[in-house]
């Protein structure tokens, strides 16, 4: 996309190629570089200038951020259909939807509380509506700068906006090697503060980081035996060095039997803590698939030490764009993370 600064590969001289003086130089070309399967791929966060009218690479490091730093941030995630039609209009009546009556912020000018926004489902054609989005150029950092840092030939996936209020100190993808469906992982790491001692309620109880990951897990009753393992290397990447805790959020397609243990089996955490019935079944119900409803979309942690995470609450239940056009055929999820004492 021409409005964001990005490296490329330099042309080699002319006389390289042997070519005649007034032959035209060689085109520039992106590379893609080649990683190890299921290896953790290095991204870069994308801010917009208002200075100069672009997106710009972020340097992943906490400059700029004012303390005290957030103690708490809600969490949305929500899938939002690639196939049905209207993408465009759908994936902005989202982005209303989520900043007026989710996060509360009346008008574009309005900054929302410390937040994380996981997308899943948007599809290429539709990228740069996020980027061109008033709300999201003055309150965002967005991952990944374009959609062709999704896996290869993908034509949807992720996206992760994090507002500017918390500082972002890494980010990098996992494409999952078992895919036929192109998905993957996004990962980004977050500080936030410890809350002050309320005998010392100056004092700075200090900083942690937290990681939180995006993700689409293979889809339908045959990605059944690819989702275990592509959950299992979420929940290995949640506990790298340095990180205090995890969170992954989205689409975990459990709509198989087998999908009952892989939450446990990667020893993850369900910030669920209901019954499996309707009222935490997050598809089924505005959609043209002929499927049982079910809880499809999941809030998982790593075991909670230093922080603790609130029931999700479903959102975008009835949204829709015209009559009988859903803005998807998933709900969302909300909930909040607050970072606490552990003495």
């Amino acid at each position: 996309m021409s409005d964001i600064d990005e490296s490329f590969i330099p042309s080699p001289p002319s006389d390289f190629y042997e070519t005649e003086p007034d032959e035209a130089p060689p085109l520039q070309v992106r590379v893609r570089v080649r990683h190890e399967a299921d290896a953790q791929i290095p991204l870069r966060a994308v801010r917009y200038s208002s200075r100069k009218k672009r997106w710009a690479q972020t340097s992943n490091c906490a400059r700029g951020v004012r303390e005290p730093l957030p103690s708490t941030v809600r969490l949305v995630t929500w899938n939002l259909d690639f196939a049905a039609p209207d993408r465009m209009k759908r994936l902005l009546a989202a982005l209303s939807y989520i900043q007026q009556h989710v996060l509360d912020c009346r008008t574009t000018h309005e900054r929302p509380e410390p937040c994380c926004i996981l997308l899943q489902e948007i599809h290429e054609s539709v990228f740069t509506q996020i980027l061109n989005a008033e709300w999201v150029r003055r309150c965002f950092i967005v991952v990944p700068a374009s959609a062709d840092k999704w896996p290869d030939q993908a034509k949807y996936g992720n996206v992760t906006l994090v507002s500017r209020t918390i500082p972002v100190v890494n980010v990098f993808t996992i494409a999952f090697s078992n895919s036929k469906m192109k998905r993957n992982a996004i990962f980004v790491d977050i500080k936030l503060s410890i809350p002050a001692h309320e005998d010392e309620p100056r004092l700075s109880g200090g900083i942690i980081t937290l990681r939180v990951a995006n993700t689409h897990l293979e889809s339908m009753l045959e990605g059944a035996a690819a989702r275990p393992r592509q959950l299992q290397l979420i929940a290995a990447a949640l506990r790298g060095r340095g990180i205090s805790g995890g969170i992954v959020a989205g689409d975990m397609n459990a709509i198989s039997p087998t999908d009952e243990t892989i939450v446990d089996e990667a020893e993850l955490y369900d910030a669920w803590e209901g019954d499996e019935e309707e009222e935490g079944f997050t598809w089924g119900y505005q959609t043209r698939e002929q499927l049982p409803p079910g809880r499809l979309d999941k809030v998982l942690t790593t075991s909670q030490d230093g922080f603790v995470v609130d029931q999700p609450e479903r959102i975008g239940i009835g949204e829709v764009i015209g009559r009988g056009k859903w803005v998807s055929d998933h709900y969302g999820l909300v909930t909040r993370v607050h970072i606490v004492r552990e003495d």
